[in-house]
């Protein structure tokens, strides 16, 4: 069985990842496990099961998607347990975190590098994906999943109201995505935040046959994300 872990900066990430993977792959075809960073400084860091999916002979691939609870956590919790996935069996390595706050639009390719210093590269190489300047940039772009949480959520509405256009613009120039997505919904009286329950609502009604084969072309990072994914998933 091909083994896979993704460390992210938090849930939101977390449960995105987690339907991706389902979807890039078949529910069917794929093992799960969610587990959560804790402790660290005065604590010995330790992963905590959050929950797993239920083991099958069917299934051809295992992910574990581990919620490091930080930004600056995940480059670490990687750097930390390096030797033991790798003797573990795991033979793709990903990274996923935000920019903002971080550092400026114009800093990203400098972040980028400081990444991967003195992060080894062999056996496995580690690959690093950033929300530029959140995850929330990729939710925005996806602009059709608004009309199927309320029908008068329309990209027009969007940029008359707010004076952007996700049809069009490029969010990653955006300094608070996330900020931008509750102004959205706010629109027609939703609300976006960090929650489980307004997280899932909105990774829900993604399409994600527009994430996995239209949006990377307007996404860098995104575009990594899913060729690791089908590298990951091509048997």
């Amino acid at each position: 069985m091909k083994k896979l872990v993704v460390f992210v900066e938090g849930q939101t990430e977390q449960i995105f990842v987690e339907r991706l993977l389902e979807e890039a792959a078949g529910k069917n075809n794929i093992q799960i496990e969610k587990r959560q960073a804790t402790g660290g400084q005065a604590t010995q860091r330790k992963l905590k099961l959050i929950s797993a999916s239920t083991p099958d002979s069917s299934h051809k691939f295992f992910a574990q998607i581990v919620d490091c609870g930080a930004d600056d956590r995940v480059k670490s919790d990687i750097v930390e347990r390096y030797e033991g996935l790798v003797s573990a069996g795991f033979e793709t390595i990903v990274g996923i975190r935000d920019v903002y706050p971080t550092c400026l639009y114009a800093d990203i390719q400098k972040f980028r590098r400081g990444l991967q210093f003195r992060v080894k590269t062999r056996p496995v190489e580690v690959v690093f994906v950033l929300g530029v300047m959140e995850i929330e940039t990729w939710f925005i772009t996806e602009y059709t999943h608004f009309q199927r949480l309320n029908s008068a959520l329309t990209p027009d509405l969007i940029r008359a109201r707010l004076g952007f256009d996700p049809r069009t613009d490029d969010i990653q120039l955006r300094n608070h995505p996330a900020d931008d997505l509750n102004n959205i919904y706010h629109l027609v009286g939703l609300s976006y935040k960090k929650d489980r329950y307004r997280v899932q609502r909105t990774v829900d009604v993604l399409d994600y046959e527009r994430m996995y084969c239209e949006l990377p072309s307007r996404l860098p990072d995104l575009k990594t994300l899913v060729s690791v994914i089908d590298q990951f998933l091509s048997v």
